[in-house]
């Protein structure tokens, strides 16, 4: 059998290996091993595995490529991707080769990467963000990578005053199990201005309790300069979470603003937003809702409930089903869900009133069901895309805000070539949001959905009657029957 168009990467440059990743999958011993459009090439693990193909002019004969396509000015979001062009339009795509200079880099997920490039690529595979952090140990390998010039994160701020912004998350630790002996990270993001000090606490019943602050290390405890808490060698006693003791019926109450002493900036609990604001204290302490910082508002109200108040809802493995109820801390209300009987968390309740008791913070606005567009075979005409996934997490800004979704099959897909890339992750951004009621609701399902929605210069989008629903067996199979029957193109040749 005759071998397949293209060369491999290295062959192009020596410089560059493939398989940025180091985890050599996908292992073949010749061309015929591989897709139509792929080379087996040696890659870094000393071994040969398969990888898209590549052409010295630039072009490939089975994709087309429209004259007009260029990456000029098309800018890729997500990083460790770069731009590509596939079917005769942009794309971005994760790093598929790096070079082979070792420069060791520590990342904030607490692992060390052979160099920048591949942490770029491991964070672009798993659709999050790294950072590179101050290693603990030093290498003795020695550098010949030159040193990349410093520069700005961030414009420096002009002269005038900034208007102050109260501090607020908007991602938030999740809990996390790991085996005695391995690694595990948490981070939270918090906005405002000034930029807030992100610490960590952790609860003790023999110790007192101490705050941990960025850029320190606790014996097997770092804290990153981000903020990122990471553990190393986990032990038993490292498991915990960090509340202090506080009435919560006080959290509860109205903050008192009579005028007895000097007025002065203090921090206060909002149970209806569910987060520590700031307001002008009197002096004359009819409550004890008012607190000098923020630290000791978040300590002393989101202490004992929020944690169990964030968990997600689990169902677990076993199946002696029974109605629960849990809550779902983005919504801020409480929802029945389906648990198996087994391995869950405390974020699980026998009834709604005793789900609220725990997490007191009610929204105002009661929320319509959000509204479809159009049904399911007019949204699936209409879409760019269609993908079953995972919401794996939810950033807010404002009126917008970006969704990531781990793929569990491609339905549809005309401008992004998610299965040509094998991308495991999409980012997908969330235009003209209105985070008070959510629309699409993509929250109030815990299993897989169906995302229909539109790509606008190679980025994935949804906005709020995109269609959006839980997957089960009967509309993927009525979804791969509309596409097998060519649905869309008869609809388009009616409407024509």
């Amino acid at each position: 059998r005759a071998r397949h168009l293209g060369v491999c990467p290295n062959q192009l440059n020596p410089n560059l290996w493939v398989d940025a990743q180091s985890t050599c999958e996908r292992e073949c011993q010749a061309d015929q091993d591989c897709e139509d459009f792929e080379k087996c090439c040696t890659n870094v693990c000393g071994l040969r595995s398969c990888v898209a193909a590549r052409f010295a002019d630039g072009s490939a004969p089975a994709l087309a490529l429209a004259p007009a396509a260029s990456c000029e000015s098309f800018v890729c979001a997500q990083q460790g991707s770069d731009c590509d062009i596939w079917d005769g339009q942009p794309v971005c795509k994760c790093k598929d080769r790096c070079e082979k200079e070792p420069n060791f880099t520590c990342a904030s997920d607490g692992l060390t990467y052979y160099n920048k490039c591949y942490m770029d690529a491991e964070a672009c595979l798993r659709g999050t963000r790294l950072t590179t952090v101050p290693c603990k140990h030093i290498f003795t390998w020695p550098d010949t990578s030159p040193v990349p010039q410093e520069t700005t994160a961030r414009p420096t701020p002009g002269a005038g005053p900034e208007v102050p912004v109260p501090p607020a998350l908007y991602t938030n630790p999740f809990h996390q199990s790991v085996r005695a002996g391995g690694t595990v990270s948490f981070r939270c993001d918090v906005s405002g201005r000034p930029r807030p000090d992100i610490t960590w606490e952790k609860q003790s019943e023999r110790d007192e309790n101490f705050i941990m602050r960025p850029d320190q290390m606790y014996g097997n405890v770092v804290v990153t300069n981000i903020g990122q808490l990471v553990i190393y060698n986990a032990r038993h006693e490292d498991a915990g979470i960090s509340p202090q003791p506080f009435p919560s019926a006080e959290c509860l109450k109205e903050p008192d603003r009579r005028r007895c002493e000097a007025m002065e900036v203090r921090w206060h609990f909002d149970a209806k937003q569910g987060s520590c604001l700031t307001f002008r204290y009197g002096g004359c302490g009819a409550n004890r809702n008012h607190f000098e910082t923020y630290e000791e508002c978040r300590a002393a109200c989101l202490g004992s409930a929020r944690p169990t108040c964030l968990l997600p809802m689990v169902q677990g493995p076993c199946q002696n089903w029974e109605p629960r109820w849990a809550y779902n801390h983005l919504l801020k209300q409480c929802h029945s869900f389906v648990y198996g009987g087994c391995e869950g968390n405390t974020n699980n309740f026998e009834s709604k009133e005793s789900c609220e008791d725990v997490c007191p913070f009610p929204k105002s606005l009661q929320c319509k069901a959000c509204r479809l567009k159009s049904k399911m075979v007019l949204s699936l005409c209409r879409s760019d895309f269609a993908i079953v996934g995972r919401l794996m997490e939810i950033v807010e800004d404002q009126d917008s805000g970006i969704a990531r979704f781990a793929l569990e099959d491609v339905l549809k897909d005309e401008k992004m070539g998610l299965k040509f890339f094998n991308i495991k992750y999409l980012e997908v951004t969330l235009t003209d949001m209105d985070w008070s009621c959510p629309c699409p609701n993509m929250t109030a399902e815990d299993g897989p959905l169906i995302i229909m929605g539109e790509v606008h210069d190679g980025m994935a989008t949804l906005d709020p009657s995109s269609y959006v629903r839980a997957a089960n067996d009967k509309r993927v199979k009525k979804i791969y029957e509309l596409m097998e029957k060519k649905t869309c193109d008869l609809l388009n040749r009616f409407q024509d």
